[in-house]
């Protein structure tokens, strides 16, 4: 008890000394007070001019200060074209660009979703099957671009319109082999791999070789399989040359590549459909449109330069990359060339 006593008179007598050194050094309780009132009203007023400057800032912004912007592109050279075409346009715009190139679809997609870049163009069906994991069942192009859309609409990736020049996935031989064998179709070329036990030479691109929508997801729909010791794995744009020396019999390639007009190859006809399509379009990072929302505009003019209907469209495609991979100019030449002669630049 005695304990218990001192503990209430200590605490009492700290209280009173608190109470006298506040009186005593010139701070009486109603200051404090007084200032609590007053600093609330002074901050409740404050508010109002900081919204509607930040407010103002956003709407002027995009219009009239184009910022900094980064772009992705892949490792091949329609991509490395169309990277440039974005590149120069939005230069000639006004916005400050940063071009990264040469990556592979995964990483180009992973740092689309990082936000490491904020704009590229990607092909309808890599993202469907390859990013999505969902299975191709004979959509049309129209339906994969909208399927394609809503999809990445949920992650904040905006796709904007396309052009359809759909750069399928294809596999090739010479026109004197596929004349000599009756190879035509996909499936002529499983029957005739599935006659010589696999032992059919085959080239292909590392990405190519590994994605759901490549080599291996063909041989199980088509029930053949190349022999792995017949199957060469090169990187993008190095296979044509195989065909070319003649040290294979098959090759993969895509549907606007030069070479395979130039050299008269046979494209085997997929006559089970297994590949989807792969029509380009620009996506953007949902905040990066909402900064810069003439983003969507400019793209616009991009891809109403190509034609709208997909042959011609095609052959467009081609033909830009026939400069670089045959005429052998540069990709930014090539991609500032086309841009002045449609008018969206100055020469």
């Amino acid at each position: 008890m005695n304990f218990l006593k001192k503990i209430i008179l200590t605490v009492v007598a700290l209280t009173t000394v608190a109470s006298l050194s506040l009186t005593f050094i010139g701070c009486p309780p109603a200051a404090p007070v007084a200032e609590e009132e007053t600093t609330p009203e002074e901050t409740t007023e404050a508010p109002p001019p900081a919204e509607e400057e930040t407010t103002t800032e956003e709407e002027t912004t995009p219009e009239g200060v184009p910022g900094p912007i980064t772009i992705g592109t892949k490792n091949f050279t329609e991509q490395f074209v169309v990277g440039k075409l974005m590149a120069l346009l939005l230069e000639d715009r006004g916005f400050d660009v940063t071009l990264k190139e040469g990556m592979s679809s995964m990483i180009m997609r992973e740092a689309m979703e990082k936000g490491d870049i904020d704009l590229c163009m990607d092909y309808t069906g890599t993202l469907w099957l390859s990013y999505a994991e969902k299975l191709y069942q004979g959509e049309t192009p129209e339906e994969i671009y909208e399927k394609a859309k809503a999809y990445d609409a949920e992650k904040g990736l905006i796709w904007l319109n396309p052009i359809w020049c759909n750069n399928t996935y294809a596999l090739a031989v010479t026109r004197e082999f596929s004349e000599k064998n009756g190879v035509t179709t996909l499936s002529d070329l499983s029957e005739y791999v599935n006659e010589n036990e696999g032992k059919v030479p085959f080239v292909t691109d590392f990405e190519f070789y590994a994605r759901p929508d490549g080599i291996l997801g063909l041989e199980v729909l088509y029930g053949f399989a190349f022999h792995p010791d017949y199957i060469t794995t090169v990187l993008p744009g190095v296979t044509f040359e195989y065909l070319i020396r003649g040290d294979v019999d098959v090759c993969m390639v895509f549907g606007t590549d030069p070479i395979v007009v130039k050299y008269d190859w046979v494209v085997l006809e997929d006559d089970k459909y297994f590949f989807p399509p792969y029509d380009l379009s620009p996506y953007v990072k949902e905040e990066v449109l909402e900064k810069y929302p003439q983003l969507e505009d400019i793209l616009n003019e991009l891809i109403t330069a190509f034609p709208q209907e997909p042959a011609a469209a095609r052959a467009a495609m081609t033909e830009l990359n026939a400069n670089v991979d045959i005429d052998k100019m540069e990709p930014e030449a090539a991609a500032r060339e086309w841009l002045i002669d449609k008018g969206l630049i100055e020469g």
